[in-house]
């Protein structure tokens, strides 16, 4: 009786060992980067938009997450294995809800943007696609009603929506991994 327990025993510390360090050389990513993939450049985000400065505000939003999350080192173009484009085509404010005078609460501020992701030097398409993410800010008649910390102004949704579109990106760049 006591060698079939110290059999179990073994036996289970054995699966365990061998489950914890046999799934840890992985990476939690779902794949593999693309082969010949070291480095990664961002070109300036083109906006295509009315909205001021914001192609700047995206390409910034991009380059600190993908250092934040350390992704792939980041390159010159010149010296760099890929290469990520981004345009923003279209950005808009749409009446989201209504108080009970029907005057509009709530905007939806959505703003679109088409990637592309390129292997160099033969500019080999990877990826491209297009999204679209979107944020909530009230109306100015409905924050004049608010106290200053519980007031979304369309700045606020447009930061929001800028970081939620180079997350995005990103996250779509790196699903195929």
């Amino acid at each position: 009786m006591e060698y079939n327990v110290k059999k179990i025993c073994l036996h289970v510390i054995l699966f365990c060992l061998l489950f914890f360090t046999g799934c840890g050389i992985y990476s939690v990513r779902p794949g593999t980067i693309p082969p010949g993939i070291k480095s990664i450049a961002i070109e300036d985000v083109v906006n295509e938009t009315a909205e001021f400065n914001l192609g700047q505000h995206v390409t910034a939003a991009l380059i600190n997450r993908i250092l934040s999350e350390n992704i792939l080192p980041l390159a010159e173009p010149e010296a760099a294995h890929s290469i990520l484009r981004v345009s923003l085509t279209r950005i808009t404010d749409d009446p989201y809800t209504f108080d009970e005078t029907e005057t509009v609460k709530e905007y939806k501020l959505t703003l679109t943007a088409r990637y592309e992701w390129l292997a160099l030097p033969d500019n080999r398409e990877l990826m491209k696609g297009t999204l679209s993410q979107w944020s909530v800010y009230y109306s100015d008649s409905y924050n004049n009603q608010l106290s200053p910390s519980d007031q979304i102004t369309r700045e606020d949704a447009l930061q929001d929506v800028v970081e939620k579109t180079s997350q995005d990106i990103l996250e779509k760049l790196t699903s195929d991994w």
